[in-house]
Protein backbone atom coordinates (compact mmCIF):
# COMPACT_ATOMS: atom_id res chain seq x y z
CA UNK A 1 0.00 0.00 0.00
CA UNK A 2 1.47 3.31 -1.07
CA UNK A 3 0.82 6.14 1.34
CA UNK A 4 0.89 9.56 -0.25
CA UNK A 5 0.79 12.97 1.29
CA UNK A 6 -2.52 14.44 0.24
CA UNK A 7 -4.39 17.67 0.74
CA UNK A 8 -6.73 16.03 3.26
CA UNK A 9 -3.71 14.88 5.30
CA UNK A 10 -2.30 18.41 5.25
CA UNK A 11 -5.66 19.88 6.32
CA UNK A 12 -5.97 17.38 9.17
CA UNK A 13 -2.41 18.02 10.39
CA UNK A 14 -2.84 21.80 10.20
CA UNK A 15 -6.19 21.67 11.98
CA UNK A 16 -4.70 19.52 14.72
CA UNK A 17 -1.80 21.93 15.22
CA UNK A 18 -4.13 24.94 15.37
CA UNK A 19 -6.36 23.13 17.89
CA UNK A 20 -3.39 22.29 20.11
CA UNK A 21 -2.16 25.89 19.92
CA UNK A 22 -5.65 27.17 20.80
CA UNK A 23 -5.95 24.86 23.82
CA UNK A 24 -2.46 25.85 25.01
CA UNK A 25 -3.25 29.57 24.69
CA UNK A 26 -6.63 29.11 26.39
CA UNK A 27 -5.10 27.42 29.43
CA UNK A 28 -2.17 29.83 29.72
CA UNK A 29 -4.09 33.07 29.11
CA UNK A 30 -4.27 35.62 31.90
CA UNK A 31 -7.92 36.50 32.49
CA UNK A 32 -7.34 38.79 35.45
CA UNK A 33 -7.28 42.56 35.30
CA UNK A 34 -8.02 44.90 32.47
CA UNK A 35 -6.17 44.72 29.23
CA UNK A 36 -6.02 47.37 26.56
CA UNK A 37 -4.96 46.16 23.13
CA UNK A 38 -2.76 48.74 21.43
CA UNK A 39 -1.46 46.53 18.63
CA UNK A 40 -2.15 47.31 15.00
CA UNK A 41 -4.33 44.22 14.78
CA UNK A 42 -6.32 45.36 17.80
CA UNK A 43 -6.83 48.80 16.29
CA UNK A 44 -7.82 47.45 12.85
CA UNK A 45 -10.19 44.76 14.14
CA UNK A 46 -11.99 45.62 17.35
CA UNK A 47 -14.03 42.40 17.47
CA UNK A 48 -12.21 39.15 18.21
CA UNK A 49 -14.07 37.24 15.48
CA UNK A 50 -12.62 39.46 12.77
CA UNK A 51 -9.14 39.14 14.25
CA UNK A 52 -9.38 35.34 14.21
CA UNK A 53 -10.60 35.28 10.60
CA UNK A 54 -7.84 37.68 9.55
CA UNK A 55 -5.15 35.65 11.33
CA UNK A 56 -6.37 32.37 9.81
CA UNK A 57 -6.38 33.88 6.31
CA UNK A 58 -2.93 35.34 6.92
CA UNK A 59 -1.69 31.95 8.15
CA UNK A 60 -3.04 30.24 5.04
CA UNK A 61 -1.43 32.75 2.67
CA UNK A 62 1.94 32.52 4.44
CA UNK A 63 1.83 28.70 4.59
CA UNK A 64 1.01 28.32 0.89
CA UNK A 65 3.59 30.92 -0.15
CA UNK A 66 6.33 29.33 1.98
CA UNK A 67 5.44 25.88 0.64
CA UNK A 68 5.57 27.09 -2.95
CA UNK A 69 8.97 28.73 -2.41
CA UNK A 70 10.30 25.60 -0.67
CA UNK A 71 9.04 23.42 -3.54
CA UNK A 72 10.76 25.59 -6.12
CA UNK A 73 14.05 25.64 -4.17
CA UNK A 74 13.87 21.86 -3.74
CA UNK A 75 13.06 21.14 -7.38
CA UNK A 76 15.57 23.61 -8.83
CA UNK A 77 18.50 23.23 -6.44
CA UNK A 78 18.40 20.33 -4.00
CA UNK A 79 17.17 17.80 -6.57
CA UNK A 80 20.13 18.55 -8.85
CA UNK A 81 22.72 18.64 -6.06
CA UNK A 82 21.77 15.35 -4.41
CA UNK A 83 20.18 13.46 -7.34
CA UNK A 84 16.84 12.90 -5.58
CA UNK A 85 13.30 13.17 -6.90
CA UNK A 86 11.28 16.35 -7.10
CA UNK A 87 8.40 17.09 -4.75
CA UNK A 88 4.92 18.49 -5.25
CA UNK A 89 3.17 21.24 -3.29
CA UNK A 90 1.54 18.83 -0.80
CA UNK A 91 4.90 17.33 0.09
CA UNK A 92 6.51 20.77 0.37
CA UNK A 93 3.71 21.88 2.71
CA UNK A 94 4.18 18.78 4.87
CA UNK A 95 7.93 19.31 5.11
CA UNK A 96 7.46 22.99 6.05
CA UNK A 97 4.81 21.98 8.59
CA UNK A 98 7.15 19.38 10.11
CA UNK A 99 10.01 21.87 10.34
CA UNK A 100 7.77 24.46 12.07
CA UNK A 101 6.53 21.87 14.57
CA UNK A 102 10.06 20.66 15.36
CA UNK A 103 11.46 24.19 15.70
CA UNK A 104 8.58 25.42 17.88
CA UNK A 105 8.93 22.64 20.45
Amino acid sequence: MKKEISTSFNLLATGTLLFVMFVFEFFTMDFSGTYEDRTLLGIMFFQAEYRIIFLLLLFMVVAITASFIFKEVWNRLIRDLFKIRGINLNEAYSICFLVVVVISI
